[in-house]
């Protein structure tokens, strides 16, 4: 049976997957979507803050697909998928994915996602919760990276409330593959948008900066880096930079 999305919105929440976890571990059944119109504690992958002005869409959806914490890791590689493939409809300007869990419009990053977990029990977990922020009508202007919104990127003034929608409506279907299936059944969609593939990249993974090239990723989501010595380096978390175009 297709998930049914329960959507609850509040004006202002400190973080809605703060709020989803702990509403997980009370065992709210799945398919909860909490969005809220601001958010004063928003935060983005390895505890950055995440800037949260009303009028973009912040977003927490609680799920349970019963995974493997390897395979459940994957699921932010398929929200980007479906944040992509809704840009896309939504503009025609280049739309691609930066590993691991970030959406670009022409090079400058206009979403990210957050999944996390808990309550591993007899080798699966017991929830998700996947976080996605889209910039609709404003973007920070001091991030690490290039960084847009849709207005500015030349598309429609769509409000918080029916990008959801739009949002759920791409989800779904891919969700439900994902589930079937595995991310090999959607990995090449992800690498056929992936930006830098085959390109020059640096990788930083803490103090340590390793220059290569973007070979692919893996079944798992782990990066494939040609090093500059001509072997593979395997890279599960870190930030990659793009060569200056």
């Amino acid at each position: 049976m297709p998930l049914i999305f329960r959507v609850e919105t509040v004006e202002e929440i400190g973080s809605t997957n703060d709020a989803l976890k702990l509403r997980a571990s009370d065992g709210v059944e799945e398919g909860l979507v909490l969005r809220a119109e601001r958010q004063s504690a928003g935060r983005g992958r390895r505890g950055r803050s995440w800037t949260s002005e009303p009028g973009n869409l912040y977003v927490s959806l609680l799920l349970r697909p019963a995974k493997a914490p390897g395979e459940a890791a994957t699921l932010g590689f398929v929200a980007a998928i479906a944040t992509g493939n809704l840009l896309r409809a939504l503009m025609d300007v280049p739309v691609t994915l930066k590993w691991p869990n970030d959406v670009l419009v022409d090079g400058a990053k206009i979403s990210g996602i957050l999944l996390e977990s808990g309550g591993v029990a007899g080798g699966k977990v017991d929830w998700l919760v996947l976080g996605i922020g889209i910039n609709l009508r404003h973007h920070p202007e001091d991030a690490l990276y290039p960084t847009t919104d849709l207005v500015a990127a030349g598309g429609p003034a769509l409000p918080p409330a029916q990008t959801l929608d739009l949002l759920l409506a791409e989800f779904q279907p891919l969700y439900e593959r994902w589930l079937a299936g595995g991310f090999a059944v959607l990995r090449e969609e992800w690498l056929r948008h992936a930006r830098g593939l085959g390109s020059p990249i640096l990788a930083r993974l803490g103090t340590e900066e390793v220059p290569g090239i973007f070979a692919g990723i893996e079944g798992d989501g782990t990066l494939l880096l040609t090093t500059e010595g001509g072997g593979t380096r395997r890279i599960a978390a870190g930030d990659i930079f793009f060569a200056p175009v």
